[in-house]
């Protein structure tokens, strides 16, 4: 297992892009002596920036997020963090910043790979010193991924201004406070050009496998084209997850919103046939936003389901008149580090989620949605 070192943060006196440069070119001169004298190399690595927009209250959790990061894909991470004006120990428009190093130790004998982290923390008024002094502080020659690690809908000047010199920005729809709201604002952003990646989608990813791999054998993939149900199943806090899945399934096979239901709602497939998608908030034990998800045919049941544990899926399929067939393969770990590698080996636009996205917003906008708990 990779040991990852953070070194202590490092106060700067004043927050300009300067000031911060010394005082990273400080830092490392010192790590690299201390380790020369150590016997040991050092070795500082930067193969993308990563600008994370997010509130002060997340400073310590997005910390240890870069921290992996680090060990996985060595960047130069500038985290923005937004203070609560309305706290009284704030004084009006004072930023501070600070600096530091993750090192990962990779193996023995081999050098220390570090990447670095730049802290800037400021009061919501002071937001329009923001994009300037993160441009002054990208490492050039390498793609520059903004992350919106925010539970409030994307928006405002920073996200305005960083999101045009952005190679892809980075949402998490299913951690944001309303579905609806999520999904709009994330089409809103694939619409204006931007190549949007969502670790809701990423954790989809293990489900849509799945529920693709069920359908490899010809007598399922007969049944696929005469679909008349679905039953999506997730958790209070999964409908994101839940509308995505949907939307996903939906445009892959060319289906059409034509009514609405008390569950849910009832698509046309290009047939004329109707099929009837349900969607039930359930509680159960599983870590997973979703808890499971049925397509079902006259004659036959296809099937997700997500353990209580949330460590495994099972998908099963019964055909009438043939053997049941089931298998359970083991759900990855789907961490915030992993999903943000995953979505950077991806290409700069994601076509199957923005067409997903699209259709899941529909979903949301027209049918009539169980309510969240």
């Amino acid at each position: 297992m990779t040991e990852i070192i953070t070194t202590p943060s490092v106060i700067l006196p004043q927050v300009d892009a300067c000031a911060i440069e010394r005082e990273l070119a400080r830092l490392w001169s010192a790590a690299t002596e201390a380790h020369y004298a150590e016997g040991e190399a050092l070795m500082r690595a930067c193969l993308f920036n990563l600008v994370v927009l997010t509130d002060a209250t997340n400073i310590a959790h997005i910390t240890s997020i870069v921290a992996r990061l680090t060990a996985l894909r060595p960047n130069r991470a500038i985290v923005t963090a937004l203070l609560n004006n309305e706290e009284p120990e704030v004084p009006a428009r004072r930023l501070e910043a600070w600096v530091q190093a993750h090192c990962a130790f990779v193996a023995p004998g081999q050098p220390q790979v570090c990447g670095e982290q730049i802290t800037i923390m400021a009061p919501r008024d002071a937001e329009t010193h923001i994009p300037g002094i993160v441009l002054s502080l990208l490492e050039p020659d390498v793609p520059v991924v903004v992350w919106w690690a925010s539970e409030r809908t994307p928006g405002g000047l920073a996200l305005t201004q960083l999101q045009s010199i952005a190679d892809r920005l980075i949402l998490d729809t299913a951690q944001m406070d309303g579905a609806a709201a999520a999904l709009r604002a994330a089409q809103h952003l694939v619409a204006a050009g931007v190549a949007v990646g969502d670790l809701a989608w990423g954790r989809l990813t293990p489900w849509r496998e799945q529920i693709a791999q069920l359908f490899d054998a010809p007598p399922a993939l007969q049944r696929l084209w005469s679909l008349n149900r679905i039953v999506i199943e997730y958790r209070p806090r999964g409908m994101t997850a839940a509308l995505l899945l949907a939307g996903w399934i939906a445009t892959r096979l060319d289906w059409r919103l034509s009514g609405r239901c008390e569950t849910g709602g009832i698509l046309t497939r290009t047939d004329g046939g109707e099929i009837m998608l349900e969607f039930v908030s359930v509680e159960t034990g599983s870590a997973d936003i979703l808890a499971s998800v049925t397509l079902q045919t006259a004659d036959s049941r296809f099937s997700v389901h997500c353990s209580a544990s949330g460590d495994h899926l099972t998908a099963s399929a019964t055909i009438d008149d043939l053997a049941p067939v089931e298998r359970a393969v083991r759900l990855p770990p789907l961490d915030a580090a992993a999903l943000i590698i995953d979505e950077l080996r991806l290409a700069r636009h994601d076509l199957i989620y923005e067409a997903a996205v699209r259709q899941a917003l529909e979903f949301a906008e027209r049918l009539a949605m169980p309510a969240p708990e």
